[in-house]
This record gives C-alpha cells, sequence and structure tokens, in this order.
C-alpha cells in the first residue's frame, strides 16, 4: 500500500476523456467514419512549422516539435478520405447527430451549455493532422460529476472535435500516419483538478466511463483514450497520455507523485550547493582524441559510425543523474529518453554511471574531466553522433538540466503499462488555440429542447434502481449499462426468465466467447431473445444456451429450431430423466457399492453427457442425489 499522504503534499488531479462518437459520418465531412488495414492507395509526404498564435506568439510545445526535424508521410484511402482530411478543401458543415450527442452528456454532466456552438483551431506540429490544427467545438462548461462519496468533481470542458490520423510506425525521423481515423467524431470531457487522492481519479474515471458507455459511442480498442493531468504542492501540471485500462490509475497516479517529489528534491539540491542558471553553458567539448586509442568497444564502434564524441559539463548535478524518480527509472534514464525523442539520438552516457560498464578505463574518465574543467559535485554527459545532431542533443540536456532549478516541468508524457512514464513533448499553451474562420457560429435553436424531452437517466443512478427492481448485484447492474444493452435486457427479463441469468448470458457468456475468437457480433437480439423465449416455455434448459449461442455466432441464418436439431436438444420429461439416472446407475452399480455417497459426481458426470442441455441442471442434479439416496437406503435396509 502508498505511504503516501496525499492530502500534505497537496495533491491534485484532473481527468481528460476522448471517446469516439458512434455516427453515420465524420465530423467535418461526409466520410465514412471506419479503420482499415488495407494497402493504402495514396501516399502524401508533409514537413511541419510552426505558426503565430492569435495573440502573435508561438506556442512552446511547437517549438520543441519544429525542433525533432520530422517528415510525416500519410497513407490514404479513396474510399475513406476526401480532399478536406488531406486539407485541400474547407470544412463541410459540422454533422449535427454529433454536436446532439455532446449536447446530450454535456446536461447528463450539468454544465451550462454554451449560447452558441464556436469552432476553434487547436495547433498540432507532431504531423498526426495534416492541415497542422484540430477543429474542436466548444460545447458546454462549469460542470460537475458527483462521486459515490457525495463529492462533486468539476467538468471544465465538454468538446465535440475530430479525430487524429492513426500514428502506425516511425523509422528514424520519418513518421508514418493512417488517414483512415482523422475526422471521426469525439467527445472531449475535461475535469477540473478536483481530485485529492487515487482513489478520486478512479471513481470520477468509472462514472464518466459509465456515462460514455450508456450513450451512442464507439465500442473497442482504441476508441477511448483517457489522460491524467497530476501535480503536487510546488510541483507542475504533468499530462500522462494513454491511459489504456482503469486499474492503471492508481499506479500511475503514484509513480508521478514519486517523481515530482524526487525532482523537487534535486531542486532543493542544487540551491544548496548554490548553483545558478548562469552557470549552465552550451560549451560542448569534442573529446575524440581523448578516446582515440581507446579499449571500450561500445566508444570504438559508436565513433566508427558517428565520427564524433561531445562532451558537456553539467554544474552540481554530481551524484543527481543516478537519482531514482520513479520505480527502476532514474534521472539519467529520463534525460535519455528526452533527447532521443526530441533529436533521435541515442546513446547518451553519464558521470553517475559505472563507465566500467561500457569498457571506459579511469584514465579516460579522469582526462574527459579535466577537459570540461569538472569541479566539486560536477557531473557530465556525453553523445557520439555526427557534430550536429550531438550538439543538438547536449542542448536538449543542458535546457532540460537547467529546468531542475525551477522544479517539475510542465510536460505531456506517455503512460507506461508499468506504472511509470516517459517524456513525449512540452505542454501545450494557450498560444496554440484560435478561431476557425472557416466555419460560422452554429446556433442550437430548438435542438437543446428535444434532447431534454428524451434525456436518459445518469447511469450511476440507473444502476441503482436496476439493482433494487431486478433483484442483483450492482456490479452486475453496471456490466449491462457498460455492455450498453439496457433496454435489451429490459425487454427479455419482461418474457419472465431470470433477471440474474439473463444479465450474465448478456455480459459474462458472450465476452468469453468473444475471447474463445467466436464473431459474436454475429448474434442479434432477435437470436438472443429467441432463446430465453424458449427456456420461459420450458424448451430449453439454461445449460444449452452457451452451446446455441456457438452456432448462432458461426452461422447467424439459422433460427432455434435449426440449432436445436443440430445439437440435439429435445426437451426430455421428468420421466425419461429418472429412466436415464435409473440406468446409468444400473450399468456403475459396483461404483455405488463401493464409493457410497462419494458416487455421486462420476454418476451426475455421466447423466449430464445425455442429458445437458435438455433439463435444468439443477433438476437433474436433485434426481440423481434421490436415486442414490433410495439406492443406497435399499442396500442397507
Amino acid at each position: 500500500m502508498s505511504t503516501i499522504d496525499y492530502e500534505k503534499i497537496g495533491f491534485k488531479a484532473g481527468i481528460e476523456i476522448h471517446q469516439e462518437l458512434e455516427t453515420s459520418r465524420k465530423l467535418f465531412c461526409l466520410c465514412s467514419p471506419e479503420l482499415t488495414t488495407d494497402k493504402a492507395d495514396f501516399l502524401i509526404t508533409r514537413y511541419f512549422r510552426p505558426v503565430l498564435g492569435e495573440l502573435g506568439e508561438y506556442d512552446r510545445q511547437m517549438i520543441v516539435e519544429f525542433d525533432k526535424d520530422l517528415t510525416v508521410i500519410y497513407e490514404g484511402y479513396n474510399r475513406i478520405n476526401c480532399s478536406y482530411e488531406i486539407d485541400e478543401t474547407p470544412p463541410f458543415e459540422p454533422d449535427f447527430e454529433s454536436i446532439d450527442i455532446c449536447l446530450e452528456l454535456a446536461l447528463l454532466l450539468n454544465a451550462h451549455i454554451v449560447d452558441e456552438l464556436h469552432v476553434c483551431r487547436k495547433n498540432y506540429l507532431d504531423g498526426s493532422v495534416p492541415c497542422g490544427f484540430q477543429r474542436t467545438i466548444y460545447v458546454g462548461t462549469d460542470g460537475y460529476v458527483p462521486l459515490p462519496s457525495g463529492k462533486k468533481i468539476g467538468i471544465t470542458t465538454i468538446c465535440c472535435e475530430e479525430d487524429a490520423a492513426r500514428k502506425i510506425k516511425q523509422e528514424g525521423r520519418k513518421v508514418f500516419y493512417r488517414l483512415d481515423r482523422l475526422g471521426i467524431p469525439l467527445v472531449e470531457i475535461v475535469t477540473d483538478p478536483d481530485c485529492s487522492n487515487p482513489d478520486e481519479v478512479f471513481e470520477t474515471a468509472l462514472r464518466l466511463g459509465l456515462l460514455l458507455r450508456s450513450s451512442k459511442v464507439k465500442r473497442g480498442i482504441g476508441t477511448i483514450r483517457q489522460d491524467l493531468n497530476v501535480s503536487i504542492k510546488g510541483g507542475a501540471r504533468v499530462e500522462l497520455k494513454g491511459v489504456q485500462k482503469l486499474d492503471w490509475l492508481t499506479k500511475l497516479v503514484e509513480n508521478e507523485v514519486k517523481r515530482q517529489i524526487a525532482l523537487l528534491e534535486i531542486t532543493n539540491e542544487l540551491k544548496s550547493r548554490n548553483i545558478t542558471e548562469e552557470m549552465f553553458k552550451y560549451d560542448f567539448k569534442n573529446a575524440n582524441n581523448i578516446f582515440k586509442d581507446t579499449e571500450s568497444k561500445f566508444v570504438k564502434g559508436k565513433l566508427k559510425k558517428e565520427k564524433v564524441l561531445l562532451a558537456v559539463k553539467l554544474p552540481g548535478m554530481s551524484g543527481l543523474l543516478g537519482k531514482e524518480i520513479q520505480p527502476g527509472k532514474r534521472f539519467g534514464t529520463e534525460l535519455a529518453e528526452r533527447v532521443t525523442i526530441q533529436t533521435g539520438v541515442k546513446g547518451l552516457i553519464h558521470s553517475d554511471e559505472n563507465m566500467e560498464q561500457y569498457g571506459i578505463s579511469d584514465k579516460e574518465t579522469q582526462t574527459l574531466g579535466k577537459l570540461l574543467e569538472l569541479e566539486k559535485n560536477d557531473a557530465f554527459v556525453f553523445v557520439i553522433a555526427d557534430e550536429d545532431k550531438g550538439s543538438h542533443a547536449l542542448r536538449v540536456v543542458v535546457d532540460r538540466t537547467k529546468q531542475c532549478l525551477e522544479g517539475v516541468p510542465p510536460e505531456t508524457r506517455a503512460a507506461l503499462e508499468n506504472g511509470n512514464s516517459m517524456f513525449t513533448r512540452e505542454l501545450g499553451g494557450e498560444a496554440r488555440l484560435y478561431p476557425d474562420t472557416d466555419t460560422p457560429p452554429i446556433i442550437i435553436g430548438d435542438r437543446l429542447d428535444k434532447i431534454k424531452k428524451t434525456l436518459p437517466k445518469e447511469p450511476w443512478v440507473l444502476e441503482k434502481e436496476m439493482a433494487e427492481k431486478y433483484d442483483i448485484e450492482k456490479s452486475l447492474a453496471r456490466k449491462i449499462i457498460l455492455s450498453g444493452r439496457v433496454p435489451l435486457f429490459e425487454k427479455i427479463t419482461g418474457i419472465g426468465v431470470s433477471p440474474v441469468l439473463v444479465a450474465t448470458t448478456l455480459t459474462q457468456t458472450l465476452v468469453a466467447l468473444r475471447r474463445e475468437g467466436l464473431p459474436v457480433e454475429n448474434i442479434a437480439e432477435e437470436h438472443l431473445i429467441s432463446i430465453f423465449k424458449a427456456l420461459s416455455k420450458k424448451k430449453i434448459a439454461k445449460e444449452a444456451i452457451d452451446e446455441i449461442l456457438r452456432l448462432f455466432a458461426e452461422d447467424p441464418s439459422l433460427t432455434l429450431e435449426k440449432t436445436l436439431e443440430q445439437l440435439s436438444l429435445e426437451t426430455m420429461s421428468l420421466e425419461d430423466l429418472q429412466k436415464l439416472i435409473a440406468e446409468v446407475i444400473e450399468k456403475n452399480y459396483d461404483l455405488v457399492k463401493s464409493k457410497g455417497d462419494r458416487a455421486f459426481g462420476p454418476i451426475m458426470g455421466i447423466v449430464m453427457k445425455e442429458a445437458r442441455g435438455k433439463i435444468d441442471g439443477k433438476i437433474i442434479s436433485e434426481k440423481v442425489r434421490e436415486e442414490l439416496k433410495r439406492i443406497l437406503e435399499a442396500k442397507v435396509n
């Protein structure tokens, strides 16, 4: 368990959720919102440069992205991409189906709906949007989501926006994106930093997930993306992007808090060593002569390929580059990751490492220290690259190390499955957001009144009501809501069958079949209704449901009657069951004689082979026990 006192450290966290919507078209064009793995019909190559924001300033994030010097290659498709998506024509009229879904969500989140919808541009220089900006529509603000504790987590904004292109791969400084996902409508929900501990982060994410899954949204891997915004007192807002699962949240929060605490400790140590910003210099030294006769295979091999070994002094950083900032991760490792992300240079070496592991001698290390004029508490970093790339890498090192004097830099980091995170880019600011001049203001008109008339219940309210009405666990009611099958559940239970059986079939059974690789999407509502109607009329037993569903998944054209024929699932009468049990016991009398009551399991197994799905398993169990008891009592008497 974590020993962190979250109240004492001034912990704050908020959540950003991006969820794709289930619509018939994309947000700003008429293309189909679908994904593909087909071979691309065309490729487009582009380069990006920063542009001034509305206030005449460059956003720092854009400068850092431009510094990466990326070439972006897009894979496009004639069937699902148009000239809008490659930035050759203006946007079409926005998709009002998408806007209506977002308006409904805003109402359910108790948000203030804006009077007019305005489209804005949000600049991106990573290549994920071919035009260099994402179009987003502000829908609502100042809402809240209630937690089970009664605490209200504020909702900053609800937006309707277009999704970005899918990143497929990166080869050096070339990055490849697929244009199929570009433009798919999504809702962005941003909370205030009101979560004061990891439990509240989890509950907030769970409630927002429930709300979205009960709405008209896409399902499956990649259709929802969750980001965390985390800070502590004295730290800074850090965005953790790409949280794939709810059970990642607690560990990610804890490890980011540990990282920020460690970075603040580095800041305090530098201040105690009287280190100032002016001490950091872009004074890069060529150390080739020191290593010209080196025995280090690592250095020798890299120099043959890269030509130059460049080193730089880092004032006051001795012992701090090796400081652990997250479990199993040191500050020097984070520095190396940042260098690779921003410059592509790999293989950063620093003085807090054991030089022997690289085959570097003490003499070479000492000589390098003299070249750099190291003093007490100073550290060094070196890279082996061509001169331009090496200089670029060391500039990044100096800039990031200089930031240690300020504490925690605001940045965007990729969430990793082990609970740690990795730098991806600088945190974007307001300078990258400005009005879109291609789309006029959107008048809501009477749309809001129409939506209010059919507004569904909040899922956490529905969860409680379903649990009470159908006498099922709240966790099971939640699973039905998450599955999006509440109307189907209510329709089937109206037939007169067990709500628990219906719920487990719609959630656990179908999920298990999908995991086996069966195409459960072939199972239509009509198939499920026919199964439970047959069950209510005692034409089948509940044990037959799995096998019937398997056949429907494999061949959805089948009728229930055909599946029963294929499975030989004619219903068995009680009289036929008793005859079967008597025959099985007679054939296995020696087993019954030797094991007594313990013969129930083997006898039950044999009977079930013949009777499974033809009569309720509970009835079979009762009749087998009754017959065994009768036989054994007769034997005693």
